[in-house]
């Protein structure tokens, strides 16, 4: 985006309307206030007001250096009376020439009424405003028509570039420990997933779980993993099936082991047993799209691309994501091909990922099902009639790359 583009919107004195999700006023503070500007967070009161989220965002916004000088105002989110009285405050402590109001975030009624305070305001000092707001669909910053103006629409999706940790800090997470950003046996996992669309192949790999993974490896009362002890002793014997010839040889050619039973402590995996079979049973998949997405991380413009994001305060069910610009993608794996337990796991990994990357996050589901479509088109039905939703199924698996790539640019606002 020309860096020039939005000069003429940047104030000095923005006002932010501070709602769930503090996103859009983090992209809205960073590209729409003046040097040594002021940004005033209207926020609501009591036990489900947004001081909070005002209070996060204000840090971050001092953090990013983008002011040194924020303000709270609180006002009862539904009475237009306080809405009004709070935006005049607003305004009449801080004496500038230009001033914005961004009202992407808060909600309806606090849209309404703050609009409609700072038209008089504006009017009253003879002062033209900038009335903006961000449009999750688009990726774009929307500009009202003021004084015989036209509306303006500006593309923003990539003028600010944020990390896992920008959003997580938003929210008030922090990280457990440092997500992957390198994915395990990435030509095993690619070479895996290929086999993996043939039928053959697919029916092969899941025999070889269910018989020889298995029984040596889970606990049979409970799924978990045996013991430490009783891991380090398993050989495994890997499959002999021509379907799965290339995998096997690949996975030894990884793990730089020779021919034979193959044990499950390896320095890849830190000597852990129970890593190894991690990755054996299903996160495999995960490595495979975190490759994936490091390969077009040039490409399509995608500054950070991670697995294993684990707060320390909430359960979080995305497995990977990547950022292009503020906007995040997240991905939920699964060698699964139950449709209950799918749509399970993707409805999860869609309210947190919409949670921490509010209504501009894309999610997609990449699976073993044979029907992505039908399955997409009941979850898009049920909860996502906006089209936020991807499904990836087996057959997608040999060609991810190309499916991932071309989704990517259909749900980023701009070509290429």
């Amino acid at each position: 985006m020309n860096s020039q583009a939005l000069q003429f919107a940047k104030t000095e004195h923005l006002l932010l309307l501070v709602g769930s999700n503090p996103l859009p006023n983090a992209v809205a503070g960073k590209l729409l206030t003046a040097p040594d500007g002021t940004i005033s967070l209207i926020h609501s009161g009591g036990a489900t007001g947004t001081a909070e989220v005002a209070q996060r965002l204000a840090t971050w916004l001092k953090e990013q250096e983008v002011t040194q000088s924020v303000k709270f105002k609180e006002v009862e989110e539904s009475n237009p009376t306080s809405i009004s009285r709070g935006v005049a405050e607003c305004l009449e402590v801080i004496k500038v020439q230009r001033v914005g109001l961004n009202y992407t975030g808060g909600t309806k009624a606090m849209a309404v009424h703050a609009y409609r305070a700072m038209e008089r305001w504006t009017k009253e000092k003879s002062i033209t405003p900038v009335f903006s707001y961000l449009d999750a669909r688009t990726l774009q910053m929307v500009f009202d028509p003021v004084a015989g103006s036209n509306e303006q629409r500006i593309y923003v999706g990539r003028a600010l570039e944020l990390r896992p940790a920008d959003l997580l800090a938003l929210h008030g997470w922090t990280l457990r420990h440092e997500p992957t950003g390198t994915p395990l046996f990435p030509t095993t996992a690619r070479v895996l997933a290929t086999a993996c669309t043939n039928d053959e192949g697919f029916k092969d790999w899941k025999g070889w779980i269910e018989k020889e993974f298995r029984p040596k490896c889970r606990r049979s009362d409970k799924e978990d993993w045996k013991n430490k002890t009783h891991l380090q002793a398993v050989s495994l014997t890997l499959p002999t099936s021509n379907a799965l010839g290339e995998v096997v040889q690949s996975l030894r050619s990884e793990l730089q082991v020779p021919e034979g039973d193959l044990g499950l402590a390896h320095g890849a995996f830190g000597n852990e047993p129970k890593r190894f079979c991690e990755w054996l049973y299903g996160k495999w998949l995960e490595h495979y799209v975190l490759d994936i997405l490091n390969h077009l991380a040039s490409p399509l413009c995608l500054q950070e691309c991670a697995q294993n994001i684990v707060p320390n305060e909430v359960e979080f069910d995305v497995d990977v994501m990547a950022l292009r610009g503020y906007q995040l993608f997240a991905f939920s794996c699964s060698t699964d091909i139950q449709k209950s337990l799918l749509k399970l796991k993707l409805f999860e990994a869609y309210v947190r990922a919409r949670q921490l990357g509010g209504d501009e996050v894309r999610v997609a589901l990449v699976c073993c099902v044979d029907d992505p479509d039908g399955l997409e088109h009941e979850m898009r039905r049920d909860v996502d009639p906006e089209g936020r939703i991807r499904v990836f199924g087996r057959r997608d698996l040999g060609n991810l790359t190309e499916h991932i790539k071309t989704w990517i640019q259909s749900q980023s606002g701009e070509e290429g």
